[in-house]
């Protein structure tokens, strides 16, 4: 059994158990909701990579429900939920990059449909997991219509394309979508910021066993085949999600004003125990993520003031804003 820890205790990318990958990416400036439902052309856009891991985020509204023509539809005050559709594009396996399945959910179709031949069913089911996850967050995130409108009914599409998978495609998939709408001007009830926790089983060694009992944080009780400890992983990689060493590993979702978890997925079945320690331990660590996302929002939204008051051209780059 190969280990995922050197004798330093990093891992392959020279992180520590409990360190996140690098967040980078790219916003372009939004476009008017009124030009968007007219021309079809997004909202926001947004590429973001967590790690090698990059994707693609784009959102269409809010729109109407029904042509301008016709009178507007009343909301009903009850309705908590905002009409919203999830389009995901995955490749079919990461050899093919260039083939792609597609899958689609909305409020008025819960269930996520496939536009591809389902000749590839454990991509597709995987991509039908993901897009009713990201519904469901999003759903539960987006301001509900009837606290921003009285006579509209607003529809909010966010289209997702996987352009590189290394690990932790939902946690990033969720994070990334997150940036997008917050950078569209779509209200948001709390920041949803995701991440993926995993339980790996180590051969210990006599030189590495000393130096990990000092961040035992990350310890968790019971020892692992062969002798070895279990420890618990931040942020997967794919070699990671991969490896025989990693018993299971969970993607889970949290609104960290709210202090919720609103998402939690594993790639098999958990003892209560285990799980809550997954769960657990990436609330305690996700924070991380939280604010690099949120460095990102204040640095956008700073160069975007600056270009309206006439101090320079805004140049988004990675998150990071210039001003020409």
């Amino acid at each position: 059994m190969s280990s995922l820890l050197s004798l330093l205790g990093l891992r392959s990318d020279y992180r520590s158990p409990s360190q996140s990958r690098l967040i980078t990416s790219t916003i372009l400036p939004p476009t008017s909701s009124s030009s968007s439902s007219s021309s079809s052309q997004p909202t926001g856009t947004v590429t973001y990579s967590q790690g090698l891991t990059n994707v693609q985020v784009k959102i269409f509204g809010p729109v109407l429900d029904h042509n301008d023509r016709q009178p507007a539809v009343p909301v009903n005050p009850d309705d908590k939920k905002v009409p919203l559709t999830v389009i995901l594009e995955v490749p079919v396996n990461p050899s093919n990059p260039d083939r792609y399945i597609t899958v689609t959910t909305s409020s008025s179709a819960p269930q996520a449909v496939s536009s591809t031949l389902d000749s590839f069913s454990s991509s597709l089911k995987t991509a039908q997991s993901h897009c009713l996850a990201l519904h469901s967050v999003f759903t539960r995130s987006i301001l509900p219509p009837s606290l921003t409108s009285t006579s509209k009914k607003p529809r909010i599409t966010i289209h997702l394309k996987v352009l590189h998978n290394d690990g932790s495609l939902l946690s990033t998939l969720i994070n990334a979508s997150t940036l997008a709408l917050a950078t569209s001007a779509i209200p948001l009830v709390d920041l949803p910021v995701s991440t993926t926790t995993a339980v790996y089983s180590s051969t210990m060694t006599k030189s590495s066993s000393t130096k990990r009992r000092r961040n035992n944080s990350n310890t968790i009780g019971g020892k692992g085949g062969m002798g070895g400890k279990k420890f618990l992983l931040l942020d997967l990689n794919l070699s990671e999600e991969t490896s025989e060493c990693v018993d299971s590993y969970c993607t889970s979702c949290y609104l960290l004003h709210s202090n919720e978890v609103v998402l939690s997925q594993s790639n098999n079945r958990l003892g209560l125990e285990k799980y809550l320690e997954m769960v657990d331990f990436g609330q305690r660590n996700v924070g991380n993520v939280r604010n690099e996302i949120e460095g990102i929002m204040r640095d956008w939204a700073r160069g975007l003031y600056r270009a309206r008051e006439g101090e320079g051209e805004v140049e988004l780059k990675e998150g990071k804003v210039c001003i020409n």
